[in-house]
């Protein structure tokens, strides 16, 4: 590798929280309390509505409370569940807080990069959601400033996330500046639209988007041999 790297941006879910074990806790939680049929039918369904409303929000198509107001009422219709899909979203996230599972590697991996480089998380989560979850992790120690879309006004991949995040870090330089995430879209594609290179967490081996990050790792224990100085 002949760049060198001073800052690395890290998304945050399916970078360095497991989303997915925390979305899974949360949901079973919300459901038993109300007394609700839960299935795996059911909550892959509900990834779906919401991949959807995410992937909209990410265009621009719709405003993020579009997401809260409307997932879980349509999830709800579609299974004939009678509740408020409103209501039944705060209490969802205030569970989501509470889950912090994290990416295996993530604490050591964070822990060895945060004594030769800077740390900033880059996210378009839930703020409140983020902090709770970086913080009981453990990892948020490790991080110089969390950066999320709901406190900046505007998400990733949108150049403005970018341009609002660099001009918080002092002595920011594109050049010497990395993100690392697994969205093709809001990682990879925002990091190459503002002028950063980028490596793609892609731990189930999909296809590489198109154009191609600057680096791929299949584990985040990959990291720092990869950041590691290479004899010229």
């Amino acid at each position: 590798m002949k760049q060198t790297y001073e800052l690395l941006l890290f998304d945050a879910d399916g970078t360095l929280l497991d989303f997915d074990r925390s979305e899974h806790a949360a949901m079973r939680k919300v459901f038993a309390r109300h007394g609700y049929p839960y299935s795996e039918e059911l909550l892959q369904r509900y990834r779906a509505i919401n991949s959807r409303l995410w992937r909209d929000y990410e265009k621009d198509r719709i405003l993020k409370p579009v997401i809260h107001m409307t997932r879980f009422q349509q999830l709800f219709s579609e299974y004939g569940i009678e509740g408020d899909g409103a209501a039944f979203n705060r209490e969802y996230l205030d569970a989501l807080a509470a889950e912090h599972f994290t990416i295996d590697g993530a604490e050591e991996v964070c822990r060895a990069l945060s004594q030769r480089f800077r740390l900033y998380v880059v996210t378009n989560g839930v703020s409140h959601v983020q902090r709770r979850r970086m913080r009981d992790s453990g990892l948020e120690a490790y991080f110089s400033a969390l950066f999320v879309s709901e406190e900046l006004g505007v998400q990733k991949p949108r150049r403005e996330f970018f341009e609002l995040a660099s001009s918080a870090i002092g002595g920011f330089c594109r050049e010497k500046a990395l993100i690392i995430g697994d969205s093709p879209t809001s990682d990879i594609g925002g990091g190459q639209a503002f002028g950063l290179d980028t490596c793609w967490f892609n731990p189930s081996g999909r296809p590489a988007p198109v154009p191609p990050p600057t680096w791929e790792i299949h584990s985040l224990r990959e990291l720092p041999e990869l950041l590691s100085p290479r004899e010229a």
